[in-house]
C-alpha cells in the first residue's frame, strides 16, 4: 500500500508539471512597501511585497505548497538575508529564503501547507533595482509543492490584497532623478468662520511625478494629494492657531523634490454653520418609519441629529438614540434611520441637523409625516404642484387587525376599473397620483375605492378636482 501511494503521489506530480492543471487557484500582485503607483527609481533599493490570494478549496493530492518562488526581471537583484518575512492571513509563517543568480527568489516554508483554507499571502523582501529604465518589469510567481514540482503555472496578476494600488506582477523602473521644486505654493487661511487652509500651487511638468506631499508643522505623515495634475488642496478642520505648510512633488516617496519655501498662517476659531443634509425623506416601512437623507456639502460634518415633532409637542426634540456618525459609506450611499415606534394617528415632523467638530450645527432639514386611517388628501389635485396634495395616499391601517396582500382597486363612477395599485411586502401605503393605466390624469369627478387585506377590505370615495 505504501509503495502504491508513492507511485501515486509521482503520478499526479508529472501530471501537474507536463499539463499545468492544478485545483489551486491564485492571483497575485506586487507593491512597493506603503505605496500605490507600483513605481521604482533605478539603481536604488527599494522594500517589496508581493501579496497572493490563494484558494486551496480545491487541493488535491501533490498539491500542497512548499515553497513560492519569485522569478525577478533582468536587473532586479535580492539576497536571502534581505527577506523580510512571510504572513499568512497576517500571522508570521516560519520560512527561510534561498537566492538563486540573484533573482530569483524561493521562499521555502518550514510547513507545508496542506489544508483546504483560502488565504492571504505576503511575502517582503527589500530588492536592488535595475540601472535602466522600463516601462513593465514583469515579476512572475509559481507554488511548489513537497517535491519541489510547479503547481500548474505562474500565478495570474490581479487584486489580491483589497487596495487600491498597482494590482498586477508589473513595476515601471524610472530615472532615478528628483522632480523640480513645486513653484507658485500659497497657502491662506478662510475668511468665513471656517478653520480651514487652502493650499495652492502649479502642476509640475514631470510626467514621471504622482502626486505631490504636504507638509504641515512639519509632520512626519504629510498629505498625500494623488495626480500630477492636481494644484489646489483644501485642509479642513485645522486646530486655530498658527500653522506652516510645505509641499514637495513625488515620483515615489522615495524619490521627493526638495521641500517648497514655508507658507505660514493663522487659523481662527470654526464658527460656521455646516450647510444642512439634502433630499430629506420620510417613508413608513414594515420596520417602522424610515428617515434617509443625503449627506451635507460641508466637509466638516462630525454627525447628524434626528429630531421629532408632533401637533402635540412644543416645537422639535431629538429622538434617543439617533445620532448617526458620519462614514464614508453612507457618504456615497445616503443615511437611513429607522424609528421603531408606533405612531398614532396624527401628522409628525422629522428633521435632520448636521454637526461639526465644535458643534456648530446646520439649520434642520425637516420632512412631514401624515398617519392617518382613511385615504388622504380627500379631495386631491393631481395637477398642483405640491406634493402634498397632488396624489392620495392609501393606509393599510385603514384596516385594522388584518394582513396579508395589500391592494387598492379605483373605479369610475360607472364602476368601470380605472386603476390598480399593489403594495411590495412590507409596503403600508399606497399612493395614486390620479393616472389611469394608461398614464392619462383621468376626468375631475367622485370615484370609488375598494381597499383590501387579505381577505378584509374597506370601500369608499375620493374626489379628483384638476
Amino acid at each position: 500500500m505504501k509503495n502504491t501511494s508513492i507511485v501515486l503521489i509521482l503520478v499526479v506530480n508529472l501530471f501537474i508539471s507536463i499539463n499545468g492543471y492544478t485545483a489551486v487557484t491564485s492571483v497575485g500582485e506586487i507593491n512597493v512597501v506603503d505605496q500605490t503607483e507600483g513605481v521604482v527609481p533605478a539603481s536604488t533599493t527599494v522594500p517589496l511585497i508581493v501579496t497572493l490570494h490563494i484558494d486551496r478549496s480545491l487541493a488535491e493530492l501533490g498539491e500542497e505548497i512548499k515553497t513560492i518562488e519569485i522569478l525577478m526581471p533582468p536587473g532586479f537583484l535580492t539576497q536571502p538575508d534581505r527577506f523580510k518575512g512571510i504572513t499568512r492571513d497576517r500571522n508570521q509563517l516560519a520560512a527561510r529564503a534561498v537566492v538563486s543568480g540573484g533573482n530569483i527568489l524561493r521562499v521555502e516554508l518550514a510547513d507545508a501547507i496542506v489544508d483546504t483554507q483560502n488565504s492571504i499571502y505576503e511575502i517582503i523582501f527589500d530588492c536592488q533595482t535595475p540601472n535602466t529604465i522600463t516601462l513593465s518589469a514583469a515579476f512572475r510567481v509559481r507554488l511548489r509543492n513537497l517535491d519541489d514540482a510547479p503547481i500548474g503555472e505562474f500565478i495570474r496578476g490581479g487584486q489580491a490584497d483589497g487596495k487600491l494600488n498597482n494590482d498586477k506582477f508589473t513595476l515601471q523602473v524610472i530615472a532615478n532623478v528628483p522632480p523640480g521644486p513645486v513653484i507658485g505654493f500659497t497657502a491662506e487661511a478662510d475668511t468665513t468662520g471656517e478653520n480651514d487652509v487652502t493650499l495652492r500651487w502649479q502642476n509640475s511638468a514631470d510626467p514621471d511625478v504622482n502626486g505631490y506631499l504636504i507638509y504641515r508643522d512639519e509632520e512626519e505623515s504629510p498629505i498625500n494629494v494623488k495626480g500630477r495634475s492636481s494644484t489646489t488642496f483644501r485642509d479642513v478642520n485645522v486646530p486655530p492657531g498658527e500653522h506652516t505648510y510645505q509641499i514637495t512633488a513625488y515620483k515615489t516617496r522615495l524619490l521627493q523634490s526638495d521641500r517648497s519655501p514655508i507658507q505660514t498662517v493663522n487659523v481662527s476659531e470654526d464658527t460656521a454653520a455646516p450647510e444642512p443634509p439634502t433630499m430629506l425623506s420620510v417613508a413608513i416601512s414594515s420596520e417602522g418609519v424610515e428617515v434617509t437623507w443625503k449627506p451635507s456639502v460641508s466637509r466638516d460634518v462630525t454627525a447628524y441629529r434626528i429630531l421629532f415633532g408632533s401637533a402635540e409637542t412644543d416645537g422639535l426634540e431629538p429622538l434617543p438614540d439617533s445620532v448617526r456618525q458620519r462614514t464614508p459609506e453612507d457618504e456615497v450611499a445616503g443615511y437611513r434611520f429607522i424609528d421603531e415606534r408606533i405612531l398614532s394617528i396624527g401628522s409628525f415632523t422629522y428633521a435632520v441637523i448636521a454637526v461639526d467638530e465644535v458643534d456648530n450645527m446646520s439649520v434642520a432639514a425637516q420632512a412631514k409625516l401624515r398617519i392617518f386611517a382613511k385615504p388622504y388628501p380627500n379631495p386631491f389635485t393631481p395637477l398642483s404642484p405640491d406634493a402634498d396634495f397632488n396624489q392620495i395616499v392609501f393606509p393599510a391601517r385603514a384596516i385594522e387587525d388584518a394582513s396579508g396582500e395589500f391592494t387598492v382597486l379605483i373605479y369610475d363612477i360607472d364602476g368601470m376599473l380605472v386603476k390598480t395599485l399593489t403594495a411590495l411586502p412590507g409596503e403600508t401605503e399606497l399612493t395614486w397620483d390620479g393616472r389611469d393605466e394608461t398614464g392619462e390624469i383621468v376626468e375631475s369627478g367622485v370615484y370609488v375605492y375598494q381597499l383590501q387585506v387579505g381577505e378584509s377590505f374597506k370601500t369608499g370615495t375620493l374626489i379628483v378636482a384638476k
